[in-house]
């Protein structure tokens, strides 16, 4: 199929020279540039929020790129160091808008392939611990390191170069907030260069593979298994619910491993002393914080469940994913990932009776 073509979006950072720059080194085809959005503007005028996730922040270049005949859309935030996509369906008009989970995949799998399968040392890459685990079951299957780390690319980034120093070759890294750090040279996020390799697998995709970046995702749920995720928080109101909600999930020590009908395979809590029942000594591996701990619950039935207060804010956030077994239709999962939310966090949070509000 015909190659695509792209529309670019500084959102009214300082992006354009970088993208132009780094389009013109990895010889890939020119963008177009919003227009509006192209030059730094500390006010901000097009945009509500100047955040590539928040709705409608895609609106302006969605619309030029529609104008101009563009397939995708490549966004940075003001400061450039993260990467938005969307992709515009040539036959419906419609528009993906792919969350961070899903670019990291794409360009996990395909820094994988292109360069860590021929590396001649372990290939590692790094994700934050609340992103999904779709990448590791992929290294899994295909013979590579994926680490888990805190959230924040303080702790992906110090963790891909200690793993580096110990004679790995760290590729890649990336956090479910559209940060991606591609390469073994700068263990940062940068939407730039991230921005360019996903452009260069895009122009891939379409010419040797026939396909739009929205079914080689599916081609990659249709290999590894769908992954649906439900993520969300509740307000509080009262800060010292979250020492009651955490304590009761400790049970004393004893931890509770099911959660009304569903199995839990182990747990990891990263509050003070820390707890990991995967681990012979029972002790984590990441740092433990009394201050914003965190617990992960993995169920029998492929499910993972985070829980933690926000640090800066009165939320206690969730992350949830659910993994299907290849073949299995999202449809399916997502039916049962939704029967399994509502009965998990009534039991674990008690939202009544501790007082949390949904939005």
């Amino acid at each position: 199929i015909k190659p695509p073509s792209f529309a670019y979006t500084a959102m009214h950072g300082i992006g354009f020279p970088f993208a132009k720059q780094v389009f013109e080194t990895f010889d890939l085809p020119p963008f177009l540039a919003v227009p509006e959005q192209k030059e730094a503007d500390p006010t901000f005028p097009t945009v509500p929020f100047p955040n590539p996730e928040e709705k409608g922040a895609l609106d302006l270049a969605k619309k030029f790129a529609a104008d101009n005949n563009c397939d995708i859309v490549v966004a940075n935030d003001p400061d450039a160091d993260r990467l938005a996509v969307a992709e515009k369906d040539r036959s419906t008009g419609e528009w993906t808008v792919f969350h961070g989970d899903q670019i990291g995949t794409m360009l996990g799998l395909w820094i994988w392939e292109q360069i860590g399968s021929k590396s001649d040392k372990p290939v590692s890459m790094c994700v934050s611990t609340v992103s999904s685990k779709m990448l590791a079951e992929i290294a899994r299957r295909e013979g590579f390191l994926v680490e888990e780390t805190l959230t924040g690319f303080k702790w992906i980034g110090s963790r891909s170069a200690a793993l580096q120093a110990e004679g790995k070759r760290n590729l890649f890294g990336y956090e479910e907030a559209i940060g991606f750090a591609c390469g073994d040279v700068i263990f940062d996020k940068d939407g730039v260069s991230a921005m360019a390799v996903l452009s260069e697998l895009a122009l891939y995709v379409y010419r040797e593979r026939g396909m739009s970046l929205k079914d080689h995702m599916q081609s990659l749920y249709d290999k590894y298994g769908e992954f649906v995720s439900h993520n969300g928080y509740y307000f509080i109101n009262d800060h010292s619910v979250v020492a009651t909600i955490m304590d009761r999930l400790r049970c004393n020590g004893t931890y509770k491993m099911d959660v009304g009908p569903y199995e839990i395979e182990s747990i990891c809590d990263l509050g003070e002393p820390g707890y990991d029942s995967a681990k012979p000594d029972k002790k984590p591996t990441l740092p433990t914080s009394n201050s914003s701990p965190m617990m992960t619950l993995r169920f029998t039935n492929g499910c993972v469940i985070q829980l933690r207060p926000s640090g800066t804010e009165p939320k206690f956030k969730y992350y949830i994913e659910m993994k299907g077994q290849p073949g299995v239709p999202r449809d399916v999962v997502e039916k049962e990932l939704k029967t399994m939310v509502g009965i998990v966090l009534d039991k674990l949070l008690e939202p009544e009776k501790n007082g949390l509000k949904k939005v």
